[in-house]
């Protein structure tokens, strides 16, 4: 089973009301949660400032894929975004596609970009069963 990379929205949303976390024990459990550094800049400054200490060690915790960004790549990407009409993707989530592309893992958001994005760019989204 691929390994699924958790989008800062769903980490938002499980720590303000606990949401989403059944599927996020799940991947936990069955070892399939992996996160990268653009997802943990767009977390843990807020959460340094409010003093989150628990959280961070646990976001911490999880398994980190280094992100490399290819600007041709990512020029590509928004290029196809383009032609199938979707505008207005930001570049971190532009990278979080590169990266779930690069190391060949799914992505679990409720952002509506991904949503917009997965069959232009063969992006595959983790659903919870």
């Amino acid at each position: 089973m691929k390994s699924v990379l958790v989008d800062t929205n769903i980490w938002i949303i499980y720590f303000r009301s606990n949401s989403d976390s059944e599927a996020l024990h799940y991947l936990f459990d069955s070892e399939r949660i992996v996160i990268n550094d653009v997802v943990l800049a767009e977390l843990l400054p807020a959460m340094n400032v409010f003093g989150r200490k628990e959280p961070i060690a646990m976001l911490k915790a999880i398994e980190k894929f280094p992100v490399f960004v290819n600007w041709d790549g990512l020029i590509e990407i928004q290029t196809l975004c383009l032609k199938n009409g979707v505008n207005g993707v930001g570049l971190s989530d532009l990278m979080i596609v590169q990266s779930a592309k690069e190391y060949d893992v799914m992505i679990f958001s409720h952002d509506k970009h991904f949503c917009l994005i997965k069959d232009a760019l063969d992006v595959e989204m983790f659903e919870f069963p």
